[in-house]
């Protein structure tokens, strides 16, 4: 974990440092970046602070999305749902799902096909299952009746690293997130889920924010332009 950590730290610093040793040139006006849909596999930890067995991860799929890119910030969507899983004895039939926006900071390698970046941002992550009461190690009996379907919701600040590699008009992406919130035992802040992802993108071609305000405005513009002589 101390090591990964470090390779998350060094990335949003080479990111950074990249953007200030460019060389200055013109500007010019972009008019398009990127938009991508994405599917890909998934596996997590769902909620570490309950789930304290080894190997125990869920394996699910993830469906995201991405805008931008044309710059050294893009934006993504994930949406991830996990087979159910059991950790027993005390709770089982476990249903998990996330919904996740993160910021990616880009830092391109030479041959333009290969992209690492730092990620963070917020997650709502989804945890329904039922709670047999049976060793109860964090006595949340005090909070639940046994044998008890339980949904519980909790918010996470996303921290992690994704690398893409461009093959022909798609991009295979991995990447390693690290969610941090609040327990629901002791109400501290620690490191609630891991979760690794592997999966394939479609780039498409989409105007920036910029353009497309300024594309509506002038056809606004015109549309309701009055001659006066």
């Amino acid at each position: 974990m101390r090591y990964l950590t470090l390779i998350i730290v060094f990335s949003f610093s080479l990111c950074f440092s990249q953007k200030n040793k460019l060389p200055p040139a013109e500007k010019k006006a972009v008019n398009k970046t990127n938009f991508g849909v994405g599917f890909g596999v998934a596996r997590s930890v769902v909620f570490l602070s309950r789930n304290i067995k080894e190997f125990n991860d869920a394996t699910g799929w993830t469906f995201n999305m991405i805008y931008g890119g044309h710059k050294l910030v893009r934006f993504a969507f994930d949406y991830s749902q996990f087979s159910s899983l059991n950790i027993e004895p005390t709770w089982l039939d476990i249903k998990a799902k996330t919904y996740e926006v993160n910021i990616q900071f880009i830092a391109r390698f030479k041959n333009i096909k290969s992209i690492i970046y730092p990620i963070t941002g917020f997650s709502l992550n989804q945890f329904n299952g039922l709670f047999t009461g049976k060793e109860d190690f964090q006595n949340l009996r005090e909070k639940y009746s046994s044998n008890t379907y339980i949904k519980s919701n909790w918010f996470g600040t996303n921290f992690g690293l994704g690398y893409e590699q461009a093959i022909g008009p798609f991009k295979a992406v991995l990447s390693y997130k690290m969610r941090v919130g609040t327990s629901d035992v002791n109400a501290k802040v620690n490191i609630m889920d891991v979760c690794y992802g592997l999966g394939l993108r479609y780039d498409m071609k989409a105007s920036t924010p910029r353009h497309f305000y300024r594309t509506i405005f002038r056809k606004t513009r015109n549309r309701y332009a009055l001659d006066v002589d």
